[in-house]
């Protein structure tokens, strides 16, 4: 089975209304974030190689409960959302408990088990845009305050400034005296209403946060720049791409013409318009090129009207939406990768098409310089002669055959960003993280108004001290002492484990449960 298969597999899903199942805790009321009385924990089992050799896991000294939080996961998918899954699954293979909590999809609702047993909570919040939910800052504090209770959270750590469960969360976190990481994954300008309003409210988010990462240099200075922060207290920790996803097979493409490919959200941002005026322009020069767009979105209209009046329904495919297991399949088939984004933090998409063997163009914007060497990539200004002229040029060696071949350009990206090494760097952030003081309400309240500014200092304090009230009075009709410690499924002492199989001669996984405690999740995670 492959990862992407894993990946969209739900191995068990609880009710939501576990969410507030209270139970008496048989042990003293000041050790909270313990298990119940009869549980055994199995420790962290040895495992015997094929020589006969006894191999332990190699746990890090310091085991974090990490939780991601982020209105953007699965089933949607994205940079953000595959950063998140990604970053995850490499955390549990050091280690650490990781949870994720997010919005509810639709249908899905409720806690749901991913690969590994990464266990994801599906809240019931309404979203209000662009899979976006509404923020009140009190209303997500309930139900955050349990998933935090519930899986003896240290480490919160929030995703993307789009994100309003992510402003909210950090919020909460600091509330309940958790430390806090936020990772910015976007770039934001200074000029527009919305800029501001954005901006204003991450120098809220993040002038008491512990540590705040970045996706490229560019990212980090305008991240620093919008929210007035220290730049000592910014990582710059890129994205990554699985290398064994995303492999080049020449023997898909077309050799008598040449295919151009397109696979982004088809919005305003990706820079949809400067397609549509270059499609035109590059078919009537090369009768031989074809394009390919994987994407939807609202501008998908832009490029259905420049089909329909230059009749290129033969040259130009759109292919709507797709799954990430389904990206890897257009990408083969293309000979060079186009990127015409107006704004990027990093972009992963011209990493995934430089890993299949293809050439790249891309606009020069944000953080895309920083991504790969210069003899990969093509960088053009944004516009549509610039970028006409760079599809030209690479058209050209590619007709010539002066160009790289796809086993070496995919060897040597293979190389550069890799998940394990992502993760190792986090977990450094959170290694320095856990050893950091989390402000005392007074101290938070001079902070706020010292950062943010008189005015809008002023309201987020008054919104900090309802916040904690609201904590205190939750707490008060749900004491923590009396709420139910959640099963690890992931961590050294999590119920997910590698055992060796005789009959495989590999290492398989299983869930490993005690008999003090059988559970429906025994038979689901196998």
């Amino acid at each position: 089975m492959d990862k992407m298969s894993l990946f969209t597999q739900d191995h068990y899903c609880f009710p939501l209304k576990w969410l507030y199942e209270c139970r008496t805790h048989p042990q003293s009321p000041n050790t909270m974030g313990q298990r119940r009385r009869g549980v055994a924990l199995p420790s962290p089992a040895k495992h015997r190689s094929p020589e006969g050799l006894n191999m332990a896991p190699q746990y890090p000294a310091t085991k974090h409960n990490i939780c991601m939080v982020s209105d953007f996961f699965y089933p949607n998918m994205g940079g953000v959302e595959s950063h998140i899954y990604q970053l995850s699954q490499c955390l549990i293979e050091k280690g650490h408990k990781v949870v994720i909590a997010t919005h509810a999809y639709g249908t899905r609702k409720g806690i749901r088990y991913l690969t590994n047993g990464l266990k994801v909570y599906y809240l019931p919040l309404q979203v209000m845009y662009n899979q976006s939910t509404a923020t009140t800052c009190f209303h997500s504090l309930p139900l955050l305050r349990c998933v935090f209770t519930r899986e003896r959270i240290t480490v919160v750590h929030a995703h993307s400034s789009f994100s309003a469960m992510a402003h909210d969360a950090l919020f909460h976190a600091k509330t309940m005296g958790l430390n806090t990481v936020f990772t910015d994954h976007s770039l934001f300008g200074f000029a527009d209403v919305s800029s501001v309003l954005t901006n204003k409210l991450l120098t809220v988010s993040l002038c008491d946060t512990n540590h705040i990462v970045c996706v490229s240099y560019t990212s980090k200075e305008n991240t620093v720049l919008r929210a007035a922060l220290d730049p000592q207290i910014v990582s710059v920790i890129p994205n990554a791409v699985d290398p064994t996803d995303f492999t080049p097979d020449p023997s898909q493409r077309h050799g008598d013409r040449i295919t151009i490919v397109v696979v982004s959200r088809l919005v305003y941002r990706k820079g949809i318009d400067l397609l549509g005026g270059i499609i035109p322009k590059l078919c009537l020069k090369h009768p031989d090129l074809h394009f390919l767009i994987g994407g939807e979105g609202p501008k998908r209209i832009v490029l259905e009207e420049v089909r329909e009046k230059f009749q290129l329904q033969d040259r130009v495919r759109l292919l709507g939406a797709l799954e990430h297991k389904d990206v890897r399949g257009v990408l083969v088939k293309g000979h060079i990768f186009l990127n015409t984004s107006l704004t990027e933090a990093f972009c992963m998409a011209i990493v995934e098409g430089a890993s299949c063997g293809l050439q790249v163009v891309s606009t020069r914007v944000g953080g895309i310089p920083e991504v790969l060497p210069e003899d990969l990539i093509t960088l053009c200004e944004p516009t549509v002669r610039s970028l006409c002229d760079g599809l030209e040029n690479v058209i050209a060696r590619q007709r010539s055959g002066c160009v790289a071949t796809p086993a070496s350009i995919h060897a040597r990206v293979s190389t550069l960003y890799t998940w394990r090494n992502v993760a190792e760097r986090t977990e450094k952030v959170y290694d320095c993280v856990a050893g950091q003081e989390v402000l005392p309400l007074d101290r938070r309240l001079v902070r706020l108004r010292a950062h943010c500014g008189h005015v809008a200092g002023s309201i987020f304090a008054f919104v900090a001290v309802l916040d904690f009230l609201f904590l205190l009075l939750l707490r008060w009709l749900f004491p923590d002492q009396l709420m139910d410690v959640a099963m690890d499924a992931t961590g050294p002492q999590g119920l997910w484990r590698r055992g060796f199989d005789k009959r495989k001669g590999s290492y398989s996984k299983s869930a490993m449960l005690t008999k003090e405690e059988p559970s429906p999740i025994q038979t689901k995670l196998c």
